[in-house]
Protein backbone atom coordinates (compact mmCIF):
# COMPACT_ATOMS: atom_id res chain seq x y z
CA UNK A 1 0.00 0.00 0.00
CA UNK A 2 1.42 3.56 -0.56
CA UNK A 3 2.19 5.67 1.82
CA UNK A 4 0.25 8.59 2.89
CA UNK A 5 3.23 10.49 3.72
CA UNK A 6 3.43 11.83 -0.20
CA UNK A 7 0.44 11.85 -2.18
CA UNK A 8 -1.80 13.36 -5.08
CA UNK A 9 -4.56 12.69 -7.71
CA UNK A 10 -4.97 14.53 -10.94
CA UNK A 11 -8.35 15.06 -12.04
CA UNK A 12 -9.12 14.13 -14.84
CA UNK A 13 -6.34 11.39 -14.48
CA UNK A 14 -4.66 10.97 -17.95
CA UNK A 15 -5.73 13.76 -20.47
CA UNK A 16 -7.48 16.89 -21.02
CA UNK A 17 -8.91 19.62 -22.87
CA UNK A 18 -6.37 22.40 -23.61
CA UNK A 19 -9.51 24.51 -22.21
CA UNK A 20 -9.80 22.41 -19.02
CA UNK A 21 -7.14 23.56 -16.00
CA UNK A 22 -7.10 19.79 -14.21
CA UNK A 23 -7.72 19.47 -10.74
CA UNK A 24 -4.54 18.56 -8.53
CA UNK A 25 -5.54 16.94 -4.97
CA UNK A 26 -1.95 17.44 -2.66
CA UNK A 27 -1.70 15.33 0.66
CA UNK A 28 1.31 15.35 2.79
CA UNK A 29 2.18 14.63 6.25
CA UNK A 30 5.87 15.98 6.10
CA UNK A 31 6.19 18.70 3.09
CA UNK A 32 5.48 22.49 3.68
CA UNK A 33 5.75 22.95 -0.04
CA UNK A 34 5.37 20.97 -2.91
CA UNK A 35 7.39 21.99 -6.60
CA UNK A 36 5.50 20.88 -9.76
CA UNK A 37 7.39 21.25 -12.89
CA UNK A 38 5.95 20.88 -16.21
CA UNK A 39 8.20 19.09 -18.71
CA UNK A 40 8.30 18.23 -22.19
CA UNK A 41 10.79 16.22 -24.63
CA UNK A 42 13.37 17.04 -21.45
CA UNK A 43 12.54 20.27 -21.33
CA UNK A 44 11.11 22.47 -18.43
CA UNK A 45 7.88 24.45 -19.79
CA UNK A 46 6.49 25.58 -16.57
CA UNK A 47 6.80 25.21 -12.65
CA UNK A 48 3.90 25.99 -9.80
CA UNK A 49 4.68 25.91 -6.64
CA UNK A 50 2.05 25.56 -3.31
CA UNK A 51 2.59 26.05 0.02
CA UNK A 52 1.19 22.44 1.93
CA UNK A 53 -0.26 22.41 5.67
CA UNK A 54 0.62 19.20 6.91
CA UNK A 55 -1.79 16.77 7.44
CA UNK A 56 -4.34 18.77 4.95
CA UNK A 57 -5.53 17.83 1.45
CA UNK A 58 -4.56 20.89 -0.75
CA UNK A 59 -6.65 21.71 -3.99
CA UNK A 60 -5.36 23.66 -6.97
CA UNK A 61 -6.32 23.52 -10.47
CA UNK A 62 -3.28 24.37 -13.15
CA UNK A 63 -3.00 26.26 -16.51
CA UNK A 64 -1.79 23.34 -19.34
CA UNK A 65 -2.95 25.30 -22.35
CA UNK A 66 0.09 26.70 -23.16
CA UNK A 67 1.34 23.01 -24.47
CA UNK A 68 -0.28 20.18 -26.26
CA UNK A 69 0.57 16.78 -25.92
CA UNK A 70 2.57 14.45 -24.34
CA UNK A 71 3.56 16.01 -21.02
CA UNK A 72 4.68 15.03 -17.37
CA UNK A 73 4.18 16.56 -13.99
CA UNK A 74 7.31 16.17 -11.93
CA UNK A 75 6.14 16.55 -8.65
CA UNK A 76 9.26 17.51 -5.59
CA UNK A 77 7.77 17.77 -2.29
CA UNK A 78 9.89 20.12 0.07
CA UNK A 79 10.32 19.96 3.28
CA UNK A 80 12.88 23.44 4.42
CA UNK A 81 15.00 23.48 1.13
CA UNK A 82 15.10 19.33 0.89
CA UNK A 83 13.53 17.37 -1.40
CA UNK A 84 12.11 14.71 0.33
CA UNK A 85 9.55 12.87 -2.40
CA UNK A 86 9.72 12.76 -6.33
CA UNK A 87 7.48 11.65 -8.32
CA UNK A 88 6.97 11.97 -12.04
CA UNK A 89 2.97 11.88 -13.83
CA UNK A 90 2.53 11.11 -17.19
CA UNK A 91 0.07 13.39 -18.75
CA UNK A 92 -2.08 14.60 -21.85
CA UNK A 93 -3.03 17.69 -23.70
CA UNK A 94 -5.16 17.31 -26.70
CA UNK A 95 -5.81 20.47 -28.76
CA UNK A 96 -9.96 20.53 -29.61
CA UNK A 97 -11.20 23.58 -29.14
CA UNK A 98 -13.46 22.12 -26.32
CA UNK A 99 -13.53 21.20 -22.97
CA UNK A 100 -14.30 17.93 -24.08
CA UNK A 101 -11.23 15.94 -25.77
CA UNK A 102 -13.97 14.48 -28.18
CA UNK A 103 -12.88 10.82 -27.27
CA UNK A 104 -14.02 7.91 -24.49
CA UNK A 105 -11.19 9.10 -21.99
CA UNK A 106 -12.49 5.78 -19.97
CA UNK A 107 -15.05 3.02 -19.99
CA UNK A 108 -17.01 0.98 -17.55
CA UNK A 109 -15.70 -2.72 -17.38
CA UNK A 110 -18.04 -6.17 -16.00
CA UNK A 111 -16.68 -8.63 -14.33
CA UNK A 112 -20.15 -10.56 -14.45
CA UNK A 113 -22.91 -8.53 -15.62
CA UNK A 114 -26.04 -8.46 -13.04
CA UNK A 115 -28.54 -8.73 -15.42
CA UNK A 116 -28.36 -12.23 -17.51
CA UNK A 117 -30.99 -10.39 -19.60
CA UNK A 118 -29.08 -7.41 -20.54
CA UNK A 119 -26.01 -9.12 -21.25
CA UNK A 120 -27.09 -12.20 -23.01
CA UNK A 121 -24.10 -11.57 -25.30
CA UNK A 122 -21.22 -11.68 -23.44
CA UNK A 123 -22.10 -12.95 -19.60
CA UNK A 124 -21.28 -16.83 -20.83
CA UNK A 125 -18.33 -15.51 -21.81
CA UNK A 126 -17.46 -13.42 -18.64
CA UNK A 127 -17.80 -16.99 -16.80
CA UNK A 128 -15.72 -18.33 -18.72
CA UNK A 129 -12.24 -15.91 -18.70
CA UNK A 130 -9.49 -17.04 -16.41
CA UNK A 131 -7.39 -14.14 -14.86
CA UNK A 132 -5.09 -13.47 -17.86
CA UNK A 133 -7.98 -13.22 -19.86
CA UNK A 134 -9.29 -10.24 -17.86
CA UNK A 135 -5.84 -9.00 -17.80
CA UNK A 136 -6.03 -8.65 -22.26
CA UNK A 137 -9.44 -7.69 -21.80
CA UNK A 138 -7.92 -4.42 -19.96
CA UNK A 139 -4.78 -4.07 -22.93
CA UNK A 140 -7.20 -3.98 -25.40
CA UNK A 141 -8.88 -1.03 -24.04
CA UNK A 142 -5.25 0.76 -24.51
CA UNK A 143 -4.83 0.89 -28.50
CA UNK A 144 -8.37 3.10 -28.29
CA UNK A 145 -7.09 5.83 -26.34
CA UNK A 146 -9.21 4.47 -23.42
CA UNK A 147 -7.02 5.20 -20.44
CA UNK A 148 -9.71 5.34 -17.20
CA UNK A 149 -11.69 2.48 -15.87
CA UNK A 150 -14.61 2.10 -14.02
CA UNK A 151 -15.08 -1.82 -12.27
CA UNK A 152 -19.24 -1.98 -12.07
CA UNK A 153 -18.93 -3.37 -8.72
CA UNK A 154 -16.94 -6.29 -6.89
CA UNK A 155 -19.93 -7.76 -5.33
CA UNK A 156 -23.05 -8.95 -6.95
CA UNK A 157 -26.30 -9.13 -5.29
CA UNK A 158 -30.27 -9.14 -6.96
CA UNK A 159 -31.32 -6.39 -4.16
CA UNK A 160 -33.34 -2.90 -4.23
CA UNK A 161 -33.56 -0.32 -1.24
CA UNK A 162 -36.15 -0.88 1.15
CA UNK A 163 -37.25 -4.43 -0.78
CA UNK A 164 -35.27 -6.27 1.10
CA UNK A 165 -34.92 -7.21 5.69
CA UNK A 166 -31.07 -8.11 4.87
CA UNK A 167 -28.55 -5.84 7.72
CA UNK A 168 -25.10 -5.64 6.51
CA UNK A 169 -23.58 -8.35 8.89
CA UNK A 170 -26.01 -10.57 7.31
CA UNK A 171 -25.28 -9.69 3.65
CA UNK A 172 -26.90 -12.11 0.98
CA UNK A 173 -24.35 -11.21 -2.04
CA UNK A 174 -21.51 -12.65 -3.54
CA UNK A 175 -18.17 -11.28 -4.46
CA UNK A 176 -15.77 -11.25 -7.33
CA UNK A 177 -12.77 -11.42 -6.07
CA UNK A 178 -11.63 -12.96 -2.67
CA UNK A 179 -13.02 -11.17 0.13
CA UNK A 180 -12.72 -12.20 3.97
CA UNK A 181 -15.65 -10.56 4.57
CA UNK A 182 -18.34 -12.20 3.05
CA UNK A 183 -17.66 -16.25 1.87
CA UNK A 184 -20.27 -16.48 -1.11
CA UNK A 185 -18.29 -16.20 -4.09
CA UNK A 186 -19.86 -15.40 -7.66
CA UNK A 187 -18.72 -18.68 -10.24
CA UNK A 188 -16.25 -17.52 -12.72
CA UNK A 189 -13.21 -19.00 -14.34
CA UNK A 190 -11.22 -16.40 -12.59
CA UNK A 191 -9.85 -16.26 -9.24
CA UNK A 192 -9.10 -12.68 -8.60
CA UNK A 193 -10.42 -10.48 -11.60
CA UNK A 194 -10.11 -7.70 -9.36
CA UNK A 195 -6.52 -8.37 -9.12
CA UNK A 196 -6.11 -8.87 -13.08
CA UNK A 197 -7.49 -5.58 -13.81
CA UNK A 198 -5.35 -3.29 -11.37
CA UNK A 199 -2.45 -5.07 -12.80
CA UNK A 200 -2.92 -4.62 -15.83
CA UNK A 201 -3.34 -1.12 -15.43
CA UNK A 202 -0.34 -1.00 -13.99
CA UNK A 203 1.25 -2.03 -16.79
CA UNK A 204 -0.68 0.25 -19.21
CA UNK A 205 -0.53 3.01 -17.50
CA UNK A 206 -4.48 3.17 -17.08
CA UNK A 207 -6.18 4.81 -13.96
CA UNK A 208 -9.26 2.57 -12.22
CA UNK A 209 -11.98 3.89 -9.86
CA UNK A 210 -12.65 0.44 -7.99
CA UNK A 211 -16.43 -0.23 -7.90
CA UNK A 212 -17.41 -0.12 -4.24
CA UNK A 213 -20.91 -2.45 -4.31
CA UNK A 214 -23.13 -3.55 -4.94
CA UNK A 215 -24.82 -3.64 -1.79
CA UNK A 216 -28.50 -2.77 -2.96
CA UNK A 217 -29.51 -1.03 -5.46
CA UNK A 218 -30.30 2.58 -4.81
CA UNK A 219 -29.59 2.11 -1.03
CA UNK A 220 -27.77 4.64 0.86
CA UNK A 221 -29.25 3.68 4.11
CA UNK A 222 -27.08 2.89 7.46
CA UNK A 223 -26.46 -0.55 7.14
CA UNK A 224 -25.50 0.41 3.45
CA UNK A 225 -22.95 2.76 4.70
CA UNK A 226 -21.71 0.42 7.46
CA UNK A 227 -20.98 -2.35 4.64
CA UNK A 228 -19.46 0.29 2.01
CA UNK A 229 -16.65 1.34 4.69
CA UNK A 230 -15.96 -2.24 5.45
CA UNK A 231 -15.94 -3.41 1.76
CA UNK A 232 -13.41 -0.04 1.13
CA UNK A 233 -11.32 -0.60 4.00
CA UNK A 234 -10.40 -4.48 2.62
CA UNK A 235 -10.72 -3.25 -1.27
CA UNK A 236 -7.26 -0.91 -0.33
CA UNK A 237 -6.15 -3.51 2.22
CA UNK A 238 -6.17 -5.89 -0.54
CA UNK A 239 -5.26 -3.91 -3.59
CA UNK A 240 -4.04 -0.45 -2.40
CA UNK A 241 -0.15 -0.69 -3.50
CA UNK A 242 -1.26 -0.32 -7.23
CA UNK A 243 -0.61 2.79 -8.72
CA UNK A 244 -4.05 2.52 -10.61
CA UNK A 245 -5.92 2.77 -8.25
CA UNK A 246 -6.91 5.66 -8.71
CA UNK A 247 -10.83 6.28 -6.89
CA UNK A 248 -13.88 5.09 -5.40
CA UNK A 249 -16.90 4.08 -7.32
CA UNK A 250 -20.09 3.66 -5.75
CA UNK A 251 -21.86 1.25 -7.49
CA UNK A 252 -25.69 1.88 -6.12
CA UNK A 253 -26.45 4.23 -8.99
CA UNK A 254 -29.54 6.21 -8.02
CA UNK A 255 -32.20 8.64 -10.29
CA UNK A 256 -31.81 12.40 -11.17
CA UNK A 257 -35.20 12.65 -9.49
CA UNK A 258 -33.95 10.83 -6.36
CA UNK A 259 -36.64 9.16 -4.24
CA UNK A 260 -39.31 11.36 -5.89
CA UNK A 261 -40.42 9.01 -9.08
CA UNK A 262 -39.45 5.79 -7.01
CA UNK A 263 -42.58 4.84 -4.96
CA UNK A 264 -40.14 1.98 -3.06
CA UNK A 265 -38.50 4.62 -0.61
CA UNK A 266 -40.13 7.61 0.70
CA UNK A 267 -39.12 10.91 -0.77
CA UNK A 268 -37.53 12.17 2.24
CA UNK A 269 -34.86 9.42 2.57
CA UNK A 270 -32.70 11.39 -0.10
CA UNK A 271 -31.53 12.94 3.29
CA UNK A 272 -29.68 9.56 3.81
CA UNK A 273 -27.83 9.71 0.65
CA UNK A 274 -26.23 13.41 1.46
CA UNK A 275 -25.27 11.95 4.94
CA UNK A 276 -24.22 8.56 3.54
CA UNK A 277 -21.52 10.54 1.12
CA UNK A 278 -20.24 12.26 3.70
CA UNK A 279 -19.38 9.93 5.98
CA UNK A 280 -18.24 7.81 3.23
CA UNK A 281 -16.17 10.14 1.73
CA UNK A 282 -14.06 11.34 5.05
CA UNK A 283 -13.79 7.35 6.08
CA UNK A 284 -12.25 6.32 2.54
CA UNK A 285 -9.40 9.82 3.25
CA UNK A 286 -8.51 8.16 5.97
CA UNK A 287 -7.37 5.48 3.58
CA UNK A 288 -6.02 7.73 1.00
CA UNK A 289 -6.79 11.48 1.21
CA UNK A 290 -6.60 12.46 -2.39
CA UNK A 291 -8.44 9.88 -4.25
CA UNK A 292 -11.61 11.06 -5.43
CA UNK A 293 -15.05 9.60 -4.90
CA UNK A 294 -17.83 9.09 -7.83
CA UNK A 295 -21.33 8.39 -8.65
CA UNK A 296 -23.72 7.52 -11.71
CA UNK A 297 -27.02 8.78 -11.22
CA UNK A 298 -29.24 9.39 -14.66
CA UNK A 299 -30.12 12.50 -15.94
CA UNK A 300 -33.52 12.26 -16.15
CA UNK A 301 -35.29 15.45 -13.85
CA UNK A 302 -31.99 16.14 -12.20
CA UNK A 303 -32.56 19.68 -12.35
CA UNK A 304 -35.95 19.72 -10.63
CA UNK A 305 -34.33 18.54 -7.43
CA UNK A 306 -31.21 20.83 -7.47
CA UNK A 307 -31.87 22.06 -3.77
CA UNK A 308 -31.35 17.83 -3.17
CA UNK A 309 -28.59 17.36 -4.95
CA UNK A 310 -26.54 20.51 -3.71
CA UNK A 311 -27.16 18.78 0.10
CA UNK A 312 -25.08 15.54 -1.57
CA UNK A 313 -22.91 17.09 -4.44
CA UNK A 314 -20.72 18.65 -1.75
CA UNK A 315 -19.05 15.22 -1.23
CA UNK A 316 -18.91 14.11 -4.59
CA UNK A 317 -15.95 14.78 -6.16
CA UNK A 318 -16.86 13.08 -9.94
CA UNK A 319 -20.47 12.90 -10.86
CA UNK A 320 -21.17 10.78 -14.26
CA UNK A 321 -24.82 11.01 -15.36
CA UNK A 322 -25.92 8.63 -17.57
CA UNK A 323 -28.98 8.45 -19.93
CA UNK A 324 -28.93 12.16 -22.31
CA UNK A 325 -29.35 10.41 -25.38
CA UNK A 326 -32.44 8.88 -24.72
CA UNK A 327 -34.17 11.97 -24.34
CA UNK A 328 -32.70 14.53 -26.37
CA UNK A 329 -35.58 16.89 -25.92
CA UNK A 330 -34.69 17.74 -22.61
CA UNK A 331 -31.03 17.62 -22.85
CA UNK A 332 -29.66 19.12 -19.40
CA UNK A 333 -26.07 18.72 -19.71
CA UNK A 334 -25.37 22.53 -19.06
CA UNK A 335 -28.08 22.81 -15.83
CA UNK A 336 -26.23 19.70 -14.46
CA UNK A 337 -23.21 20.94 -14.87
CA UNK A 338 -23.58 24.64 -13.51
CA UNK A 339 -25.30 22.93 -10.58
CA UNK A 340 -22.00 20.09 -9.90
CA UNK A 341 -19.40 23.37 -10.43
CA UNK A 342 -21.38 25.47 -7.74
CA UNK A 343 -20.99 22.38 -5.38
CA UNK A 344 -17.31 21.50 -6.18
CA UNK A 345 -17.87 18.30 -8.14
CA UNK A 346 -16.62 17.84 -11.56
CA UNK A 347 -19.18 16.89 -14.41
CA UNK A 348 -18.00 13.80 -16.64
CA UNK A 349 -20.62 11.85 -18.81
CA UNK A 350 -21.88 8.10 -18.45
CA UNK A 351 -22.22 7.35 -22.16
CA UNK A 352 -24.62 4.64 -22.84
CA UNK A 353 -22.73 3.31 -25.94
CA UNK A 354 -25.32 -0.19 -26.48
CA UNK A 355 -28.38 0.72 -28.81
CA UNK A 356 -31.24 2.34 -27.02
CA UNK A 357 -34.14 1.07 -26.49
CA UNK A 358 -32.76 -2.87 -26.04
CA UNK A 359 -35.39 -5.36 -25.19
CA UNK A 360 -32.95 -8.09 -27.18
CA UNK A 361 -29.94 -7.64 -24.95
CA UNK A 362 -27.34 -4.90 -25.09
CA UNK A 363 -25.91 -4.26 -28.64
CA UNK A 364 -23.14 -1.81 -29.79
CA UNK A 365 -24.49 1.54 -30.85
CA UNK A 366 -23.09 1.83 -34.66
CA UNK A 367 -19.97 4.41 -34.91
CA UNK A 368 -21.72 7.11 -36.24
CA UNK A 369 -24.51 6.81 -33.87
CA UNK A 370 -21.39 7.13 -30.96
CA UNK A 371 -19.23 9.60 -32.93
CA UNK A 372 -22.61 12.18 -33.28
CA UNK A 373 -22.84 11.42 -29.45
CA UNK A 374 -19.47 12.27 -28.33
CA UNK A 375 -20.68 15.55 -29.20
CA UNK A 376 -23.12 16.33 -27.37
CA UNK A 377 -20.83 16.27 -24.70
CA UNK A 378 -18.52 18.94 -25.92
CA UNK A 379 -18.80 20.82 -22.61
CA UNK A 380 -17.77 17.86 -20.27
CA UNK A 381 -14.37 17.57 -19.49
CA UNK A 382 -14.75 13.97 -19.69
CA UNK A 383 -16.83 11.21 -21.12
CA UNK A 384 -17.03 7.46 -20.01
CA UNK A 385 -18.41 4.89 -21.99
CA UNK A 386 -20.58 2.52 -20.77
CA UNK A 387 -19.35 -0.04 -21.20
CA UNK A 388 -16.54 -1.34 -22.75
CA UNK A 389 -17.23 -5.20 -21.87
CA UNK A 390 -19.44 -6.17 -24.26
CA UNK A 391 -19.62 -3.42 -26.68
CA UNK A 392 -16.30 -3.41 -27.91
CA UNK A 393 -14.06 -6.13 -28.33
CA UNK A 394 -10.66 -6.74 -30.99
CA UNK A 395 -11.52 -9.19 -33.82
CA UNK A 396 -8.66 -11.19 -32.25
CA UNK A 397 -10.36 -11.81 -29.12
CA UNK A 398 -10.64 -15.72 -28.29
CA UNK A 399 -13.92 -15.00 -26.17
CA UNK A 400 -17.51 -13.85 -27.67
CA UNK A 401 -17.66 -10.23 -25.56
CA UNK A 402 -21.02 -9.13 -28.15
CA UNK A 403 -20.48 -10.82 -31.21
CA UNK A 404 -19.37 -9.26 -34.42
CA UNK A 405 -20.97 -6.21 -33.93
CA UNK A 406 -18.85 -5.49 -30.91
CA UNK A 407 -15.76 -6.33 -32.76
CA UNK A 408 -17.11 -3.93 -35.44
CA UNK A 409 -17.45 -1.21 -33.30
CA UNK A 410 -13.79 -1.58 -32.34
CA UNK A 411 -12.45 -1.47 -35.63
CA UNK A 412 -13.65 1.58 -36.29
CA UNK A 413 -13.54 3.43 -33.28
CA UNK A 414 -9.97 2.52 -33.45
CA UNK A 415 -9.60 4.41 -36.43
CA UNK A 416 -11.40 7.57 -35.44
CA UNK A 417 -9.30 7.47 -32.53
CA UNK A 418 -5.98 6.78 -34.82
CA UNK A 419 -7.05 9.96 -37.12
CA UNK A 420 -7.73 12.44 -33.91
CA UNK A 421 -4.21 11.30 -32.88
CA UNK A 422 -3.22 12.22 -36.13
CA UNK A 423 -4.42 15.46 -36.13
CA UNK A 424 -3.04 15.96 -32.67
CA UNK A 425 0.75 15.48 -33.64
CA UNK A 426 0.19 17.78 -36.46
CA UNK A 427 -0.77 20.63 -33.98
CA UNK A 428 2.24 19.34 -31.75
CA UNK A 429 4.83 19.66 -34.50
CA UNK A 430 3.47 23.18 -35.47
Amino acid sequence: MKSKQFCFSVIPAVRVSAKVKPEIRIYSETADRVRIDIRKGGQSLKKYIFALEKGIVRSVFIDLSFTIGDISLDFSFLSGEDVVYRENYAYQVVDTSLPSTTLMDGCWVSIYHWSEDEARYFNKALKQMKDEDFKDHIRAMKPLGINGIIIQSVFDNNAYANCHDMKHTGYTGKSFYPSKLYPGRIELSAYNPVEAILSAADECDMHVFVGVGLYAWFDFSPESLQWHKEVAFELYEMYGHHKSFYGWYVSEEIFGALYAEWDKVPYEKYKDIAVFFKEFKAYVKTLAPTKPVALAPNNINFTNYEREWQTILPNIDVLIPFAFARDLQNLNVTDIKRICEECGAHMWVDMEVFQNPFPDGLIPKDIDELINEIRIYDDVEQIYGYQFTGMLNPPDSPFDLGGEPAKQLYVKYKKYYDDFMKKQNEYDKN
